[in-house]
């Protein structure tokens, strides 16, 4: 039998998290401005939701292997233990050298929810535990794919780079064990974002066909771009770091290819035409020039593109597209890392740009933002901020009558 969520760990999966989604909608775009020790909001937003997560996942799971006869749970509530402990030391240094003040402790709804699956036992414990912190690990990998790209502080942006890597690793580990209810998989703002997409493929979720032709289109530019950067870049440093760009999106276009075959998504042979004039740029660059272009387009689109692939990640119920989101995330996550390491990386290039969804002719350029950025970040957080309390409400009253319909 499919295991009975309780109505205070529903209550606490949201809160948790789509309050967080809420304040971070609102904030917009980052300003344009050169990487500094100042810490900004959507930084603390982060740190804050981190340490409100890890404040009840630790003990949780530090508990699971010794209340489950299920190997493979035992094994996620120690990997998710060590790795959360981990993380949660490493945020606690930063948020003190940084002088960010967070929770000390679980609050009261979060020991509410301890004290919940503490009473749980057998399957019902196991699957609870599996569904809720599945559900906790998907909306913050979602915030902290884009703290990484965005973020122009660098010790959270190393905090952020190592949850991810952390939640990439616990969250498969996780859901091999078989047991993660698909209303884990549910993430309110992803969802928003896909309805106009067309599904091709009878087996293809939109967000799904969506994701891989992102990723096919980012390939078919940034391969043979990153090809010819390595042969004609001035910086030794670029041009190695853009041969191992090339090499890798072989790998990333061969498992996205992989994925579409077997779900029925045809790919485009072509990147899109605002793809080709960044191509183009480069290509008509030289000497330093070339070097700095390339580094900053690239980085801009790796940026944009990895916070969608995360929230496929997180959500797709389909085995394929997941595991080419999980390549795609992880290679997309050591590229901006290679691509910052040059030294050539604007602050402004930090900065994602809304990408629209394929049924559109234009995307936007990974570029400088004008001053009138930080107006459409307002608008875009207001509005996202309206769908996400509608989304909400929703959830929790499907959530309540799906626990309903099963007792």
């Amino acid at each position: 039998m499919r295991h009975q969520l309780g109505t205070l760990g529903k209550k606490i999966c949201l809160f948790s998290l789509l309050s967080a989604a809420f304040s971070w909608s609102f904030l917009g775009v980052v300003p344009a401005h050169g990487q500094s020790t100042d810490v900004q909001p959507y930084d603390r937003q982060f740190m804050v939701a981190l340490r409100q997560i890890d404040s009840w996942l630790i003990p949780m799971s530090k508990d699971a292997p010794t209340r489950t006869t299920n190997a493979g749970l035992s094994n996620a509530g120690r990997d998710i233990f060590e790795g959360h402990s981990r993380l949660d030391v490493d945020l606690l240094k930063a948020a003190s050298d940084l002088g960010v003040v967070l929770p000390n402790d679980a609050n009261s709804e979060h020991a509410s929810l301890i004290d919940d699956m503490a009473g749980r036992t057998g399957d019902n414990h196991d699957r609870a535990y599996a569904t809720i912190v599945r559900q906790a690990q998907g909306g913050l990998l979602v915030m902290a794919v884009q703290t990484r790209a965005t973020t122009q502080n660098t010790a959270i942006r190393t905090l952020a780079h190592q949850t991810v890597q952390t939640l990439v690793r616990t969250m498969t580990t996780l859901e091999n064990t078989g047991l993660v209810d698909p209303s884990a998989l549910e993430l309110v703002t992803a969802k928003a974002q896909v309805n106009s997409v067309r599904v091709i493929g009878q087996n293809a979720e939109p967000s799904d066909r969506e994701m891989l032709v992102l990723l096919t289109q980012h390939s078919l530019w940034q391969k043979p771009t990153s090809r010819e950067a390595s042969d004609r870049g001035r910086d030794a440093r670029v041009r190695k770091v853009a041969g191992q760009l090339a090499a890798e999106h072989t790998q990333l276009a061969r498992a996205v290819s992989d994925a579409a075959a077997q779900i029925g998504v045809d790919l485009p042979a072509e990147p899109t035409t605002e793809q080709k004039s960044w191509a183009n740029a480069v290509s008509s660059s030289s000497g330093e020039e070339l070097d700095r272009m390339y580094a900053n387009l690239a980085r801009a689109a790796d940026g944009t593109l990895i916070v969608q692939v995360a929230q496929a990640r997180a959500t797709t119920k389909s085995v394929p597209a997941r595991v080419a989101a999980q390549t795609g995330l992880t290679l997309l996550l050591k590229h901006m890392l290679l691509l910052e390491s040059t030294g050539l990386v604007k602050a402004t290039s930090l900065q994602m740009t809304e990408t629209p969804p394929i049924a559109q002719t234009k995307q936007n350029t990974p570029a400088t933002p004008d001053d009138s950025s930080t107006g459409v970040g307002f608008l875009t957080g207001i509005a996202v901020l309206v769908v996400a309390a509608a989304g909400t409400l929703w959830l929790v009253r499907a959530v309540g009558h799906h626990g309903n319909h099963r007792r």
